[in-house]
């Protein structure tokens, strides 16, 4: 299954780099594989594929991921999305 992240930062070269460091942390949740992206200077998405989503949804709301995101210098709006539905063309 496939969850997104979207948040605002203060610096995405940053993100990128710190991000990078909580492997650990992703394999906890059942992530396999990562994608990440910006919209803008201050937007970012992160996009995981995970075999546990429930286990990703626990950890994620825990205080860890919370001090996690702080290092990488998130800043608000923090926003998940469940990728539950596939359209094939």
């Amino acid at each position: 299954m496939l969850i997104a992240v979207r948040a605002k930062v203060e610096s995405v070269v940053h993100w990128r780099e710190k991000f990078k460091t909580h492997v650990e942390l992703f394999k906890s949740q059942g992530v396999s594989v990562a994608y990440m992206g910006e919209a803008n200077d201050e937007t970012v998405i992160a996009v995981f594929e995970t075999d546990n989503p429930d286990e990703f949804i626990k950890i994620f709301n825990d205080p860890a991921t919370a001090n996690a995101m702080s290092e990488d210098k998130i800043t608000g709006g923090v926003e998940m999305f469940v990728l539950d539905e596939t359209l094939k063309l």
